[in-house]
């Protein structure tokens, strides 16, 4: 779909929940080894790999031109990907980064990291590795910005999630089979996510936002990234 429309008629978050809870009778185990194979992704996620949270509260900021429910729809769809993402990161598993599936090969960065960590020695990391979205939003920018600011490559619409990292016990697992323990100092610090993209429905893995470039920021530090993180408050 388009990052210029909106999906189709009806309650974009009555589809979302549909097609969410439809994927597990839809697929069988034999057709989500195959899509991941075909992708060239082995061996396959766990089939609950992109489910969490969904308790977000979302605010459209998008003056009318989007519903509350597609801004939901979309922030959800959006959450899932992160989930993507971050197994790919947290599993070190670069065959799913550079799938394409959740955003262009590579995701952004991602694969990067991933090489980076294998270079230490690192196979995985274990503990509580999710985040805790705070709130969320759709901005609409408008395209006097856009076409100021051709090199950021923002979408018509993007999302902005404002979250932190959750307190707990996390681990770095070696490959040589040490495991280490860590802790992140700033764990309950908020942070600012911006993400340029457009929704889809993927046949095999529901409802996604596919992230075309995807940003931390800070609200208000003279960027134009800034200022639209800036526009979501706690």
């Amino acid at each position: 779909m388009s990052p210029d429309k909106t999906p189709r008629r009806g309650s974009a978050l009555s589809v979302l929940l549909v097609a969410m809870s439809s994927i597990t009778n839809t697929f069988a185990a034999d057709d989500w080894d195959s899509f991941w194979r075909s992708v060239k992704v082995s061996p396959a996620p766990s089939r609950d790999f992109l489910e969490g949270q969904d308790d977000v509260v979302v605010r459209n900021l998008t003056v009318g031109r989007l519903s509350d429910d597609t801004a939901k729809a979309w922030v959800l769809a959006d959450l899932r990907r992160s989930r993507g993402d971050n197994y790919s990161l947290y599993n070190l598993r670069r065959d799913i980064a550079d799938a394409g599936i959740f955003g262009p090969p590579g995701l952004n960065g991602t694969s990067e990291e991933i090489d980076r960590l294998r270079g230490q020695g690192i196979e995985k990391f274990t503990g509580d590795l999710s985040i805790d979205v705070v709130t969320a939003a759709v901005v609409w920018v408008s395209p006097q910005q856009r076409r100021e600011h051709p090199d950021i490559g923002l979408t018509e619409y993007v999302i902005v999630l404002l979250y932190r990292m959750p307190p707990g016990r996390r681990a770095k697992q070696y490959a040589d089979g040490r495991s280490e323990p860590f802790a992140l100092a700033d764990a309950i610090q908020l942070r600012w996510q911006l993400d340029s993209g457009h929704f889809f429905e993927h046949p095999a893995l529901g409802p996604l936002w596919y992230q075309h470039r995807g940003w931390t920021c800070v609200p208000h530090d003279g960027t134009l990234t800034g200022e639209i993180c800036g526009r979501l408050r706690p």
